[in-house]
């Protein structure tokens, strides 16, 4: 079909059917093709501009037209439009500026915004030029439509140019704007005028626009608004604005959008650069109006029932207003700091903005006001919450925790008072703590009141924390204060003093000061808050207990040896809880507590009870098929992993209930897959690294390597983790010695090397670091036999994993600590057969002359790594072994090194002393490093022992005299080349460092 407009017209009507049929799908088809076509955006652009077009028809062309836009409006775009039907659109791109549909209106205003954005300012340098002229001209035609129609093109213009950060558009946009700032400000004046006088939602809604757009240009297009005498002007109207409107406030949504615009104009000020806002003429009138209103409306958010903060005008200028004195506060006690680093030449500015908020707004008196203020009403728990409390108590605890406190009152109330806490500490510190020892005694009477003021005044004490730790007895407190309040149960809601004890502890667990004394009686306080037995413990108050429980665990100082007699009751009430939740989210974070308890407190719990804690995985597993609860799924394989680290050499009474969830887990075709893999090779890797080095079981162990099928797909689809799927490899090579090599295992080992292959040139550091320890576990575990150690080589050979190691290192590009890694695995390698290495080196040289030259630049790498970033012990004398075995093979090319290897074993033999071939200074820096975070409480586990054991049997760095070795090498080099090619050679090099060599050899016992 040919493009044309009425052919367009009427596909377009046919993609717009109300039925989905064949004809809707091949016009939908057609306007595919025809959208790479020329002049297929232009008459978009004429369909749109066609009033007498049906509006669906209209709305659709203006939609594709805006998509257009975005895919082919830059020439550096495939099928990009032309440079002419370029010039023709814009041409006609304000043309239907008196569209009665707004949501028209607002469609083309998007796509015209994508053209400046593209256009502007090299193509279209004369943009604001024609908007000021057009919105001229519509104010002389007094047509309300037009104006408002291009306040909407403006407004996304200035919307989308505003965010180009660099580049030409943003200084370009920034001496064009004064050009309509003015024509803006006439028509904010009239239509704002004009609409209060009488009301018309019509012209209010004119000037609303127009204060939209000005906002945008005030906060994101004018560096420092101040400087500008229109703009202050404006801002200097907007706040008597906004005095009036709130002053004179009746329920309205115009009315609404225009105190809160002026509201987002001075908080985005504030936000964004402190000083915008504090150096205006007209500073301190828009700081004691939102002071007036934090005062004045006090009372009438506090009583406030809206179901929505958001809704509610008044919490909305509250939240507004503390934001905008929080971002002043930091600013003050930060001196501007960050300003300054962003531009030295606004330092004057900064300091004199620090003057004005030091002597003219933040004294002494207003700070305690404040405080008060925020106790009595902004930090107080309302009606509104109280009610939530009772009707929904799961829901309105897991809200608290997830709560952003710019969109919520009390949430921000109580974010503001710390920052007033952290910059007037030495004012507010003896407050606070005057309130929380003294006036709080006021209000012991029992009632609700007295309870909602202590719960406000403690909860002051608990975000005081950081600022205060240091200058009181908090142990006293504990005991003084808190645990009583927090044990009283003469009233139902003394609940919210239990929740308020239990959030105070959780604040100041982190900052060290608890002493065991009182730790131990927190715990108690915790159990009794969790206790079911008592009726005043609802949900609201166990979930708190909970989280206070969770972050001592978790807290970096836990001292396990406390709770351990609480460890029994706090896992069976837990575990209880768990039941008695309705929300997900309530048992998702019970079973995480509970992982973390078995977790933290390894081995304390004891192997019986660990076991009947394994029983409640089954039980919540198939209780949580709902899909609302498969979340849970992902904590109870957490738990059951837990368990087995707990259980270590017990762990395999869970095989038989851990195995099945891991197949199920990380088998591809199963419907956990997506959701539940990561966590179920975690709880593979656990299985494998905690099963006991003594245990015998044919079938179990037969079932475990049955996992393996599943091997493959991980390392090719789970890259995202692959340091847990290399882990899961290398667990597998300990406990399954020659598995690597094994002929039933030969087509899986081969087509994991291949994987690993491709992988290994961009893998990150941990990755790298594992693969190159489960290749040097392999390794060794084939030094016993040779013919293993032969088919070990063919494997990695056939795979290209050991030549992509040795082309890696011949690599200039490649970093020298990899380089030094990998050439870990060829002095592995190298050691039990050198002319294997040589060999595979020639495999990738087949060219003699190539060969020769990278056989020595392999080397010279080699000795450079030596200096440079292979220095401990350990990794020396395994590169010693290697380096030392190659010359063995006694060709000439590494003769050429001798005075360098001479020089590495002297400084070899010089810096250790070993006894039987093994020195405590080889127990270090291995590949493969355990960490039980010095906690010697927790045995060892099966893997660390199979690797000990290999190491201490097998390894030559543990059993290997490097002198004997030195001086057998010594032997075979001379009876290789003959005595006198020997003595030539050693002739050859200096004679101090052959005398030197010989002395520590020969005569040095060590």
């Amino acid at each position: 079909m040919s493009l044309d407009l009425i052919s367009l017209t009427n596909v377009l009507e046919q993609a717009n059917g109300s039925e989905r049929g064949a004809a809707q799908k091949l016009a939908e088809t057609q306007l595919k093709e025809w959208e790479t076509q020329p002049g297929f955006h232009y008459l978009l652009q004429s369909v749109y501009n066609d009033l007498s077009i049906p509006l669906q028809t209209r709305w659709l062309a203006v939609i594709n037209f805006k998509n257009g836009i975005e895919k082919y409006w830059r020439s550096s775009r495939k099928n990009a439009i032309s440079k002419e039907e370029k010039i023709n659109i814009r041409a006609r791109l304000f043309e239907l500026i008196d569209e009665p549909n707004q949501q028209l209106a607002i469609q083309n205003a998007q796509g015209s915004s994508r053209i400046c954005r593209f256009d502007f300012p090299q193509e279209w340098p004369t943009l604001f030029d024609e908007l000021e002229s057009l919105l001229q001209q519509a104010l002389r035609e007094d047509n309300h439509v037009k104006v408002n129609n291009l306040l909407i093109i403006l407004n996304q213009v200035i919307k989308t140019l505003s965010m180009a950060k660099i580049g030409r558009t943003r200084p370009a946009l920034q001496s064009k704007v004064p050009i309509i700032t003015p024509i803006l400000i006439k028509i904010y004046t009239k239509f704002y005028n004009e609409g209060v006088q009488g009301m018309d939602l019509t012209i209010m809604q004119v000037g609303y626009m127009s204060l939209k757009v000005l906002r945008r240009i005030v906060v994101d297009v004018y560096d420092s608004a101040y400087q500008s005498t229109e703009v202050s002007e404006f801002l200097s109207l907007s706040v008597e604005h906004f005095q009036l409107l709130v002053q004179k406030y009746t329920q309205s949504d115009i009315l609404d959008k225009y105190i809160k615009c002026y509201s987002k104009i001075y908080h985005s000020l504030a936000k964004a650069n402190p000083t915008n806002l504090i150096l205006l003429p007209c500073s301190k009138q828009i700081l004691y109006s939102l002071l007036n209103i934090i005062q004045n409306k006090a009372q009438t958010v506090y009583e406030s029932e809206d179901s929505e903060d958001s809704d509610n005008i008044w919490e909305f200028l509250v939240i507004k207003s503390l934001l905008i004195f929080k971002y002043l506060i930091n600013f003050l006690f930060k001196k501007g700091a960050v300003l300054t680093l962003k531009s030295k030449s606004n330092k004057s500015e900064i300091e004199s903005a620090i003057n004005i908020l030091t002597h003219d707004f933040f004294n002494e008196q207003l700070i305690k006001n404040l405080t008060d203020l925020l106790i009595s009403y902004y930090i107080k728990l309302r009606p509104k919450d109280l009610e939530c409390w009772v009707i929904e108590p799961e829901e309105w605890a897991n809200d608290e925790v997830n709560q952003n406190y710019e969109y919520q009152v009390r949430q921000c109330a109580e974010n503001f008072f710390q920052d007033l806490m952290n910059n007037f500490k030495d004012l507010l510190a003896p407050y606070v703590l005057n309130k929380v020892q003294n006036e709080v005694v006021s209000y012991n009477e029992a009632s609700v009141q007295n309870i909602l003021i202590k719960d406000s005044i403690f909860t002051i004490f608990q975000l005081s924390a950081n600022s205060i730790h240091e200058v009181l007895d908090f142990n006293s407190l504990l005991n003084q204060i808190f645990f009583p309040e927090a044990l009283k149960n003469d009233l139902v809601e003394n609940k919210i003093l239990k929740r308020r004890v239990c959030l105070l502890i959780n604040e100041w667990i982190g900052l060290n000061v608890i002493n065991d004394e009182n730790m131990d009686k927190i715990y108690m306080l915790l159990q009794n808050l969790i206790d079911p037995s008592n009726p005043i413990n609802d949900r609201v108050v166990k979930l708190t207990a909970i989280q206070t429980l969770k972050t001592i665990l978790t807290d970096w100082d836990f001292k396990k040896q406390i709770i351990k007699p609480y460890l029994k009751d706090f896992t069976s009430l837990l575990i209880k809880l768990v039941g008695e939740m309705e929300f997900t989210e309530s048992k998702l974070f019970t079973l995480n507590t509970i992982a973390d308890l078995i977790y933290k407190t390894n081995p304390l719990i004891s192997i019986e009870e660990l076991e009947e804690l394994v029983s409640i995985v089954p039980k919540f597993w198939d209780a949580s098929n709902d899909s609302n609860e498969l979340i849970l799924k992902n904590s109870l394989l957490r738990i059951l992993k837990n368990l087995i680290v707990s259980l270590n050499d017990n762990s395999p009474t869970t095989w038989d209930l851990a195995i099945p969830l891991i197949k199920a887990c990380c088998s591809p075709q199963s419907e956990y897959y997506a959701m539940l893999s990561e966590d179920g090779y975690e709880l593979w890797l656990a299985l494998l690294q905690f099963y006991p080095i003594n245990h015998n079981d044919g079938a179990e162990d037969a079932m475990i390597q049955s996992l393996l099928e599943l091997y493959i797909n991980a390392l090719m689809n789970q890259t995202e983790i692959l340091p847990l799927i290399l882990e899961i490899l290398r667990s597998y090579t300990l406990l399954v010695p020659g598995l690597v090599v094994a002929d039933n295992t030969r087509d899986f080992i081969r087509g994991s090397f291949k994987i690993l292959t491709k992988y290994i040139g961009n893998m990150r550091d941990d990755s790298l670091d594992i693969l190159i320890s489960d290749l040097e576990i392999t390794i060794m575990e084939s030094y016993h036999d040779l013919n293993q150690f032969e088919k070990l080589l063919s494997l990695l050979m056939e795979s290209g994993l050991l030549p992509k190691i040795i082309s890696m290192i011949l690599d200039d590009e490649q970093s020298p600590i990899t380089v030094g890694k990998l050439l870990l695995i060829i002095a592995r390698i190298a050691y039990i057969e050198p002319s294997n290495l040589i060999q595979a080196i020639h495999y990738i040289y087949p060219d003699e002359t190539q060969f020769n030259t990278n056989l020595k630049k392999f080397t010279t790498v080699w000795y450079a790594r030596m200096d440079s970033n292979i220095g401990n012990p350990r990794s020396r004398k395994i590169h010693t072994l290697g380096l030392t075995s190659i010359l063995r093979t006694g060709q000439v090319i590494f003769f050429q090194d001798m005075s360098t290897l001479i020089s590495l074993w002297i400084s070899s033999l010089e810096e250790i002393v070993e006894t039987n071939g093994d020195c405590e200074k080889y127990h270090s820096n291995f590949m493969y490093e355990f960490h039980y975070n010095d906690d010697f409480t927790i045995q060892e586990n099966g893997e660390y022992l199979r690797f000990q054991k290999l190491m201490k049997e097998v390894d030559p760095v543990h059993n290997l005299i490097l002198k004997d070795y030195l001086k057998d090498t010594m032997r075979l080099v001379k009876e290789t080349i003959g005595e006198a090619n020997f003595t030539a050679l050693m002739g050859n090099l200096d004679k101090n460092l052959v005398e030197n060599f010989e002395y520590f050899l020969y005569q040095i016992n060590n």
